[in-house]
């Protein structure tokens, strides 16, 4: 753990402190998933108690990105403003509080999938994995912290998509969310993700530099580390986007009205 007069600073920020509380946060998140799951009515089969549980942390996470989005002056070209923890008295420091909660959520999540073989899925388990590695990994080491953070807008997607299987047996409300997670898939994901994507490589070697110039080996293996696994998301992004596509075509042309061929004799 880094100290804030460490000579570090100027590539892995300040955030979080030293004495920031990450295991008792992420561990009374896991709690409180858990307890909303089980406390959820028992006619609720576990895979759309799950779906609930994902859609509260869906917007628990873009709500809390939107707040610093309002509050905080944006420079993603410094480099410990989007690969460290940003700087001391700022709203980056608010950070760590979302990422010890979205890390809860991941491991809670995880846990009901060995549970429950209705909601296993090994897409949702790669997911989850990686994002548990990249983010707890960022919190207790200050590496890519902002970046992770900020990539949790992407579960704006996430909203609608578990909103469409709820609803599943009301067709217009399950209609109208499939359109719209197709819709918040590509704005979220592949659009705002690319550009925090192109922000972070930009800002990659920069930081190998300074992390080098201190012989801070540890940083720079973790920083590849994260990189490989980040665009590993992306490969994963482009895999559902070209599902959804294929989905939708499919849809569409079963909806077209026959053609009807009038034969002349």
């Amino acid at each position: 753990m880094l100290t804030e007069k460490d000579d570090h600073i100027q590539y892995l920020g300040s955030n979080p402190s030293s004495d920031f509380p990450i295991s008792s946060l992420i561990f009374i998140s896991i709690i409180g998933h858990s307890l909303i799951f089980y406390l959820l009515p028992s006619s609720i089969t576990p895979l759309i108690k799950s779906y609930i549980l994902s859609t509260i942390h869906a917007c628990v996470s873009v709500l809390a990105v939107s707040i610093f989005y309002l509050r905080s002056s944006i420079n993603f070209t410094q480099v410990n403003r989007i690969l460290g923890g940003g700087d001391k008295g700022t709203h980056y420091e608010n950070m760590a509080y979302s990422i010890c909660y979205s890390a809860g959520y991941f491991i809670c999540d995880l846990l009901i999938m060995l549970c429950f073989k209705s909601v296993r899925s090994q897409a949702a388990i790669f997911h989850h994995t990686v994002v548990l590695i990249i983010g707890v990994s960022g919190v207790y080491t200050r590496v890519g912290h902002t970046s992770h953070f900020l990539m949790l807008a992407e579960e704006l997607s996430t909203i609608p998509l578990n909103l469409k299987v709820i609803y599943h047996h009301r067709h217009s409300i399950h209609d109208f969310f499939a359109s719209l997670f197709a819709i918040t898939f590509i704005l979220s994901r592949l659009v705002y993700g690319t550009i925090i994507c192109a922000y972070i490589f930009r800002a990659v070697p920069q930081f190998i530099q300074m992390a080098a110039n201190y012989d801070d080996t540890t940083s720079i293996v973790l920083i590849i580390i994260q990189i490989i696994l980040i665009f590993l998301t992306r490969l994963l992004n482009l895999y559902w986007a070209v599902l959804i596509i294929r989905k939708m075509t499919v849809k569409s042309r079963k909806q077209k009205p026959p053609v009807s061929v009038n034969k002349t004799e």
